[in-house]
């Protein structure tokens, strides 16, 4: 979970010792009897009708009412009941109010999120919201507020450590927490940055080979051969070069308070994105589609998801839903899963909607900047930051045509940089988008609902119950009148601005393609030859080309196939460099007893494997020898932190051994490749040699790559005893099919990126789809389903996700009914 590492937590910690020695009964008492009442009967003021709510042995609410309002509200309750401290702490970080709950030691986070103006923009979406989208946002609020309103006295245990209680639920509150998954999922700024610096201390050659592009063979997910681009090919390749952009001195951006603002919000880990695929009935089992999806996010407890169902008792035009999957705590509806019709999922697009612009600030007055040769104001807001036991702090946030000037929370940018991005720069209607999509009967309703979808642009599988497959891209994608993105551009001559945005009805989609199957794992879309720029930032191929191999494999797969698969461990970068540490000569004992090992590895980087952890510690050791001492430390530190630039370079440097790139310039001789082959692999058995001791036996991988899923409170101890759960011995990386993405240090490769939750859709017969969600269903410490999940879900482990009324109630542990 993103960490707060505040001082306001040692008291509480102490606290809560204290309160464990002087009676541990009273602090059971404390931390139980919040837990939610799941049986018997409820009242909820505003209902028209009782809402029954079956859940079932794992904690999953399935939700049965009259009326899509009474739906609304019974969905906010549940949700308040089970995450209302998540809740609560997810609508402080997209208003940037963090300060108000945990004191001064978070302004830097209030301090960016107010600049960047998540708030702004969420309050501009719900005035310019359609009259159903409000309403159905307020009867959601409704039935949150119910939920606090009657617990003043018995609140999730957060609340009394912090002494505090929740305000109401607004509607805003809401719409601001897609501004927040849209930065985590949306975003290339911090690229542009690194490429600036870059490019600045190596030159332009250097950064474009540190950054490498997507390779031309693909895989694309939707192939040449599945869809010709031969009529909608670039008229000019050079509109897309970042060459002509003149290398401007920014500054030295401090890139680690950068990363450290991107982990707290869960962006940039090794990984973040995610699978899906889906098959038509020609290539299952069963004659009917299969659906796969696996998001993969940043590691939190409790999770990102919550499972749930909205059923209408009868379905009619006034009440449609009958849809089961995952929802945000704090948001209405199911954003993936499947109705009694259609199933989707979705993966990050991570298309390129982020332009940082060099403002000309008015040498006469800091508050104008410069136009096309005029002067113009800029608009000034101030953000009033609350400070728990401390003083206001007015914060005032300049902003020009293309967005908020960032350079002050970017620290060490002395250019002033303002930010412009799809997601704060126009309005939304996400949200009205979500319920269209929930209640989606076809093909042509499914795609008329994702044009309401514009951020953050996601990759959407679909099938149907009629055997239909397809994907579609939605998204708001700016079309440049000059340059690429992948650098800051001058502002003043208007030559960079947007033109407008790439038309939904040119967008990549592909509807029952020739090849019979749809994969998407962050890769490129469609070959070069399409007509627009989506972004130069493609994920590496990895994931996308082997679960592609793995479906080619058979003819026809099964669930329990694609349940393999979702778990698969093969590492192919990590094969390619076997390949080349296999025939090194070695020194000593240590490294001739490791290199076993190795030479005997399958590719699979299980957690008790002990060649992955010699292979990826010899990886590591080779990105520092060859790149750490050709830029500054402060750059080296993104770089690293990019993972997905230097695993793709060292991929393509492997097979060079002539390449400039493996001499060392701080010494006189020329290295060849299998000098600083041999050097890595010495260092990453030193490396491993030092943490566990001369005994390869024991350096087994997921001994020092393991997922611990940390609650805000659980960086202090002895808070973390009970809110976190780990560590837990995991297999994978972020190059992996099973994503397990991380961040190296000098002291180990612990996860932050999961496969969030996973879902297996059969639309031959929905009962039999399955469901895994990375911890449990419970926000709160101490209830049965807080975790109950965590080493299911690391096993590979699946539920099953009941949907017709008979499985449900053959599977239900409680039934609470809500009543007007």
């Amino acid at each position: 979970m993103r960490r707060i590492l505040v001082r306001v937590l040692v008291g509480i910690a102490i606290g809560l010792l204290l309160l464990i020695l002087i009676g541990a009964g009273a602090g059971y008492w404390l931390i139980t009897r919040p837990l939610p009442q799941t049986s018997g009967t409820l009242q909820l003021s505003g209902l028209s009708a009782p809402v029954t709510v079956i859940r079932d042995g794992d904690g999953v609410p399935h939700i049965y009412g009259e009326t899509e309002d009474d739906l609304y509200m019974a969905q906010g309750f549940v949700h308040a009941q089970d995450r209302l401290w998540q809740m609560e702490f997810n609508r402080h970080i997209g208003h940037g109010q963090l300060a108000e709950l945990f004191g001064k030691d978070v302004l830097d986070q209030d301090k960016f999120l107010r600049t960047i103006g998540l708030g702004r923009a969420a309050q501009r979406d719900w005035e310019n919201s359609d009259a159903d989208t409000r309403w159905h946002l307020e009867k959601y609020a409704q039935g949150v507020n119910a939920f606090i309103h009657s617990h003043q006295e018995n609140l999730p245990i957060e609340f009394v450590l912090l002494g505090d209680k929740p305000a109401d639920w607004q509607p805003v509150d809401t719409l601001v927490w897609g501004k927040v998954m849209a930065y985590d999922l949306g975003g290339n700024y911090d690229r542009e940055l690194l490429r600036a610096a870059l490019q600045q201390e190596l030159g332009d050659a250097a950064m474009r080979t540190l950054i490498p592009k997507y390779p031309t063979r693909g895989p694309f997910i939707i192939p040449p051969n599945v869809k010709s681009y031969a009529t909608s090919s670039r008229s000019t390749r050079e509109t897309f070069s970042h060459e002509e952009i003149v290398a401007t001195n920014l500054g030295a951006p401090n890139f680690a308070k950068i990363n450290s603002i991107n982990t707290f919000l869960g962006a940039m880990s090794e990984g973040l994105g995610s699978n899906n695929w889906v098959l038509d009935g020609t290539k299952t089992t069963t004659g009917k589609p299969l659906l796969a999806n696996d998001p993969h996010l940043g590691i939190q407890m409790p999770s990102i998801w919550y499972l749930n169902a909205l059923r209408c008792n009868s379905i009619s035009d006034a009440c449609r839903f009958n849809v089961v999957g995952y929802s945000f705590p704090g948001v209405p509806g199911i954003i993936i899963g499947h109705n009694d019709r259609i199933a989707w999922g979705m993966t990050n697009l991570n298309p390129d909607i982020q332009d940082l612009y060099i403002e000309k600030i008015n040498p006469a007055n800091p508050n104008q900047y410069e136009y096309m040769g005029k002067w113009q104001d800029m608009q000034i807001v101030n953000e009033v930051i609350h400070v728990k036991r401390g003083q206001d702090v007015n914060l005032p946030v300049k902003i020009t045509r293309h967005g908020p000037i960032m350079s002050d929370v970017f620290e060490g940018v002395h250019a002033p940089l303002a930010l412009q991005w799809t997601a704060t720069r126009d309005k939304s209607a996400l949200f009205h988008a979500v319920r269209q999509i929930n209640i989606a009967q076809n093909w042509d309703e499914f795609r008329a609902a994702l044009r309401d979808w514009n951020v953050p642009a996601q990759n959407f599988v679909y099938a149907d119950v009629d055997g239909n497959i397809g994907y579609q891209m939605p998204g708001s994608i700016p079309i440049r009148a000059k340059g690429d993105g992948t650098l800051p551009v001058p502002s003043w001559t208007g030559e960079y601005e947007w033109t407008g945005y790439i038309p939904f009805d040119e967008l990549p989609m592909a509807f029952n393609p020739s090849d019979h199957f749809v994969i998407s794992a962050n890769n490129q879309v469609v070959p070069n030859e399409y007509k627009y720029l989506l972004t130069q930032d493609w994920e590496a191929p990895y994931r996308a080309e082997r679960i592609e191999e793995l479906l080619r494999a058979k003819d026809k797969l099964s669930l329990a196939d694609l349940q393999a698969i979702q778990g698969d461990l093969y590492s192919a970068p990590l094969v390619k460099l076997q390949k080349y540490i296999e025939p090194l000569p070695t020194d000593d004992f240590l490294t001739r007893r490791a290199l076993d090992y190795v030479r005997a590895w399958d590719g699979r980087m299980d957690k008790d494997a002990q060649a992955a952890a010699i292979l990826e510690a010899t990886y590591h050791a080779l990105v520092n020898d060859l790149f750490a001492n050709r830029m500054s430390a402060n750059t080296f530190e993104m770089y690293q932190a990019d993972t997905n630039a230097p695993r793709q370079l060292i991929d393509q440097l492997l097979d060079d051994p002539q390449n400039e790139w493996w001499d060392d310039p701080a010494t006189p001789a020329r290295e060849t490749r299998e000098d600083r082959l041999k050097q890595a692999y010495k260092d990453g058995v030193n490396f491993l040699g030092t943490l566990y001791g001369d005994a390869p036996p024991e350096w087994r991988w997921g001994r020092i790559h393991y997922a611990t899923f940390e609650h805000p409170f659980g960086s202090q101890k002895p808070l973390d005893l009970l809110f976190n759960f780990g560590p837990v011995p995991t297999g994978g990386n972020g190059f992996t099919v099973w994503n397990a993405g991380y961040h190296p240090n000098p002291k180990n490769y612990a996860q932050r990126t999961v496969s969030s939750m996973r879902q297996l859709a059969d639309l031959s017969n929905w009962d039999q789809s399955l469901w895994i969600n990375a911890t449990g269903q419970s926000g709160q410490p101490l209830d049965a389903h807080y975790s109950d999940l965590i080493y299911k879900w690391r096993d590979m482990g699946y539920e099953t996700l009941p949907f017709t009324r008979a499985a449900v109630q053959a599977k239900q542990a409680q039934v609470l009914t809500l009543t007007p």
